[in-house]
């Protein structure tokens, strides 16, 4: 059933996403160049790796082992705990990498369309904890397994509690969390108010 949804609900707004996703390409490639689509590898269902595609948000010649280093410094090898109320909140900080209009499209999770691609070939749903890069799944130590346990979402219940503005803690929990109890009514709950959230730009701080 969940399989099905997210293919109808792909193959409903593919009509717009025909309009939309020509523009937004064109918009990157006129203000910062090519590419316009970004690719990487991330982690899925049962820890099988996928290349994820978005719209690029960060300078062309930005170094990923730059964001690498960040994370490993913010963590200084601590494994991220499932929590509400951390001790020691990590949080991913602004990055100057990121282009002007990505800064629009990540704000309005624009940048996230292509992910729709990755729901098609079966490698993500609509509904799911957000796909990470190896080396911040390897942070979550023990609870890889059960958080991969599902498919990658585009959207999760994560990003209806705050999306930006959540420590990684916070984001585990509610991660595990949406595991434990998802299902269609929750999932339909989930994608109504991540477009709200998305609308009224709460947690995109």
């Amino acid at each position: 059933m969940k399989n099905i949804t997210d293919i109808t609900i792909t193959i409903f707004v593919i009509p717009i996403l025909l309009v939309i996703i020509p523009i937004i390409y064109l918009f990157i490639l006129i203000s910062d160049g090519y590419p316009a689509i970004y690719k990487q590898e991330r982690v899925g269902k049962n820890g099988k790796i996928f290349t994820l595609y978005k719209f690029r948000t960060m300078d062309h010649s930005s170094d990923e082992n730059i964001h690498e280093e960040h994370y490993k410094n913010l963590t200084k090898a601590q494994t991220v705990e499932p929590s509400l109320t951390p001790g020691n909140p990590i949080r991913i900080e602004n990055d100057d990498r990121i282009t002007k209009i990505g800064q629009f499209l990540r704000k309005t999770s624009l940048d996230e369309l292509p992910n729709l691609f990755n729901v098609l070939f079966g490698e993500m749903s609509i509904v799911g904890p957000r796909p990470l890069v190896k080396y911040e799944s390897d942070l979550l130590g023990e609870y890889q397994k059960e958080r991969h346990s599902v498919k990658p979402g585009i959207t999760g219940l994560a990003q209806t509690q705050g999306r930006l503005d959540l420590s990684l803690q916070e984001r585990l929990y509610w991660d595990l969390d949406y595991v434990k109890k998802y299902n269609l009514v929750l999932d339909l709950k989930i994608i109504f108010q991540t477009v709200m959230s998305v609308i009224s730009r709460k947690g995109a701080n």
